[in-house]
């Protein structure tokens, strides 16, 4: 850094005055043409305009993200709930990331719904297990006694293996953030071996499995029409296609490729790219929301309005109550992925696992399935399927607003 940069001290007073008008987090500036060095942003959450900004007189990136984390470090003791608090907002500001391109503008509400579950989970977990064991610092939370003491607090005070998994889960990305900033590493890797044998160390039983439908039921769901376009074709993209809540409302027009008979996932889970099959039976669906819509049809426009999460599963839940008569909170989107991932099976199997997505899979089925894009198989089972329920006949269900609120009392 040049001679007349800021000092470590005026940058603290500076980022203090900040916090006084309500600053919450920082940004990093780039230099630009009316800027030739690296500056500080102060923000505040949730308004575009910036409290104050100041410049680090150098143009070397490191040494400006040197200063950030040097500035987020001393802000305050290592007191747990300070430090909570400080890797809630730095998740804040990564979320604040995406709001400049439009191509990101559902993941940052994804990564805003994750920050506040993580702070959610810290504050209603690790805070109260840190009173009750009297840890004032964030740092002894690195200790392996401690560890064994948190774990057990969990197994006293978490009944669900599951819900147990991911407390530990965002206790450790929290730490690892922690550890980031510091001089010397406070983390070895004994650390983590403790907390990985979180399960059997502490006598989880085995949870029961999740349910899946049956061959039949598919069948029904897939002979159900509804006036509601998008809800129909959402619940044939979650059951023959295995794609996700997020996945499936970060679709757009220019994704389908109706030719090839693939769709490309460009928000996938991972923020990895990737690709799936598009039989008959889910181009019909697209095709009736393109055939009755005005608006939002081009290349780069969103297939699926808008909408909260609670109301897309509130009105899966009302479908497959309707449909099939099942109802739980087990029976949604991620049940439709699983139950159709299983029917594919049957007939090839291996390739459910590569429609959910998921990273683990045999060399051959990931050359065969994602890396050539050879979905002509799949496809071909699907349409079989299609064929055969519409020579059944299709009926029309009818959900109305009032069976949507009832469902989301009783779910």
């Amino acid at each position: 850094m040049c001679s007349t940069s800021p000092s470590t001290e005026k940058i603290q007073q500076w980022w203090a005055a900040a916090q006084a008008n309500g600053a919450d987090y920082i940004r990093i500036l780039e230099p630009k043409r009316h800027n030739r060095y690296y500056a500080l942003e102060a923000c505040k959450h949730g308004q575009k305009a910036r409290i104050s900004q100041i410049s680090l007189a150098t143009t070397e990136k490191a040494l400006a993200i040197n200063e950030k984390r040097r500035l987020l470090v001393s802000q305050d003791s290592t007191d747990p709930a300070s430090v909570i608090q400080r890797y809630y907002q730095s998740q804040l500001e990564e979320a604040e990331v995406c709001e400049k391109n439009a191509k990101y503008e559902r993941r940052k509400v994804s990564r805003l719904k994750t920050a506040k579950t993580n702070h959610s989970r810290l504050h209603a977990h690790l805070l109260p297990f840190c009173i009750q064991y009297s840890i004032r610092s964030v740092r002894d939370l690195y200790k392996r006694e401690i560890v064994g003491a948190y774990l057990a607090f969990l197994r006293k005070t978490v009944p669900v293996r599951s819900t147990a998994k991911a407390i530990v889960k965002t206790t450790k990305a929290m730490l690892r953030w922690y550890d980031s900033f510091q001089a010397k590493a406070l983390i070895n890797q004994e650390y983590f071996d403790a907390i990985a044998r979180y399960g059997s160390k502490l006598g989880y039983e085995k949870e029961p499995e999740k349910p899946f439908l049956t061959e039949d039921q598919c069948r029904q769901i897939l002979s159900a029409t509804t006036s509601d376009l998008e809800l129909r074709a959402k619940i044939i993209a979650h059951l023959v296609c295995g794609l996700r809540d997020m996945e499936v409302q970060g679709l757009r027009w220019r994704d389908l490729n109706e030719k090839a008979g693939w769709i490309l996932i460009s928000e996938a889970k991972g923020s990895i790219p990737r690709y799936t099959q598009y039989p008959s039976i889910m181009q019909e669906a697209f095709s009736a929301i393109r055939s009755n819509r005005t608006h939002h049809l081009f290349p780069n426009d969103y297939i699926f309005s808008a909408s909260s999460y609670g109301i897309r599963n509130d009105k899966i839940k009302l479908f497959l109550r309707t449909v099939v008569g099942v109802a739980g909170k087990d029976y949604s989107s991620n049940c439709l992925r699983r139950s159709g991932a299983d029917l594919i099976d049957t007939e090839y199997p291996g390739m459910g696992d590569r429609q959910l997505g998921h990273a683990a899979n045999s060399r051959t089925t990931e050359n065969h399935y994602h890396n050539h894009h050879n979905f002509r198989a799949i496809n071909r089972f699907w349409d079989g399927i299609w064929e055969d329920v519409k020579s059944q006949g299709l009926h029309l269900i009818n959900l109305s607003d009032v069976q949507i609120d009832l469902i989301r009392i009783s779910a």
